[in-house]
């Protein structure tokens, strides 16, 4: 990746390291100053693709500071059965870890649906407001069980991100539907603090609340070397424990196979990160394959031919083997992969390859029931066959 020139000059105008202190706690200064310089290195290729030019629609998607990027409704597995997903994507001012001198993270590309401007708690309020109006039907329908999902493509919690007074504000909104049995936030863990918790178990009394941590990986070398998430397995723990205390859950947000490793080494990763949180007591396990997303270090190695997205093969292979039916109980398994089945996403030997559809509803159905006998103890031989050797001869 050394022909990848950052621009330093260009950088400067955008990241914002003079305020850096407004954006992080002590946890995260003392990461960022601690790393060796083979990681800054790779800040500094992340700062060169985050700054590149985005297309002239999501250029102009940018300036709607009103709009959430998407909202959409659809089924989901609840805690308690099947029920409705309402989810909203806030278009905020960024993840505070991505426009640090840190770059974010190496497969993260919702630096791209940012704003391009400051938001202010009003337009947050709007943003929901317009997806509230939306789902009005459904919301108000008493019979209903739906979780509401609320993503800034960053962290919920973050009050330099989201007002607090704004956090509340909605989380007030949300616990007047009865119908809203849960809400689903996302965090890093540093900003998920008693103080908070506090206000929020105040508000939520009637609903079950699951706040999103994106741990990536049981391996911190994983985590911070190759992924360059910027914070440790202990901060993880030290979060569920807050979350456990208030009677909120954790999921525990695990990526597929992240940039620099081979697929068998990430089924390896994966299988031991799930066995960690399994033994952490995580309410939810989300599994996410990498999607290779625009301007990310994937997408380059991709280009380059060195980087392929993992086989789905391998994603219900780690999933039937990683968990027993009994864990499954009481922990939720969740895994809904963007661009599934196509050349960026999970997929087998190619995006038109029949296994793909094969693969994709016995995922879908195992989500739903969370039965590992869904998931056949042997694929179709011939194709087995051939994805053990493709296995067996990658080198990406």
């Amino acid at each position: 990746m050394s022909n990848l020139k950052p621009n330093p000059a260009k950088n400067q105008l955008l990241i914002r390291d003079s305020k850096i202190n407004e954006y992080f706690q002590s946890e995260s200064m003392v990461f960022l100053e601690s790393q060796p310089s083979i990681v800054k290195n790779l800040w500094e290729e992340l700062n060169y693709l985050r700054n590149r030019p985005l297309s002239k629609q999501k250029a102009q998607k940018m300036t709607q500071i009103d709009r959430p990027v998407a909202s959409f409704s659809k089924p989901e597995r609840l805690r308690e059965g099947m029920g409705t997903e309402i989810t909203l994507i806030f278009r905020s001012s960024a993840c505070s870890w991505a426009a640090s001198k840190s770059g974010g993270c190496t497969m993260c590309g919702y630096w791209n649906d940012r704003a391009d401007k400051s938001i202010s708690g009003q337009n947050f309020w709007n943003q929901f407001q317009q997806t509230i109006t939306k789902y009005e039907n459904l919301l108000e329908d008493s019979s209903q069980s739906i979780v509401f999902k609320m993503f800034t493509s960053g962290s919920f919690c973050d009050p330099k991100e989201l007002d607090l007074e704004i956090q509340l504000k909605i989380l007030r909104k949300l616990s007047t539907f009865t119908s809203v049995k849960e809400i689903v936030i996302e965090s890093r863990p540093e900003y998920v603090q008693e103080k908070l918790l506090k206000q929020y178990e105040e508000i939520l009394t009637n609903q079950y609340l699951e706040i999103g941590i994106g741990l990536e990986s049981r391996s911190n070398y994983v985590r911070n070397n190759i992924i360059n998430k910027g914070f440790s397995w202990d901060q993880f723990v030290k979060a569920t424990n807050r979350l456990h205390q208030y009677g909120f859950g954790v999921k525990a947000y695990l990526i597929f196979k992240p940039p620099f490793l081979p697929e068998y080494a990430a089924m390896t990763d994966l299988f031991n990160s799930i066995r960690a949180c399994v033994k952490l007591g995580a309410d939810t396990i989300s599994i996410n394959p990498t999607n290779i997303q625009q301007h990310t270090i994937c997408e380059v190695l991709h280009s380059r031919n060195q980087y392929r997205s993992p086989w789905l093969f391998s994603l219900l292979w780690v999933i039937k083997n990683g968990f027993s039916q009994e864990e499954l109980q009481s922990i939720r398994l969740i895994c809904d992969p963007s661009a599934a089945g196509k050349d960026r996403g999970v997929h087998n030997f190619d995006p038109y390859h029949p296994s793909n559809e094969y693969c994709l509803k016995i995922l879908e159905k195992f989500v739903h029931t969370q039965d590992l006998s869904e998931i056949p103890e042997h694929f179709p031989e011939k194709w087995w066959i051939a994805y053990r050797s493709e296995l067996l001869t990658q080198k990406k």
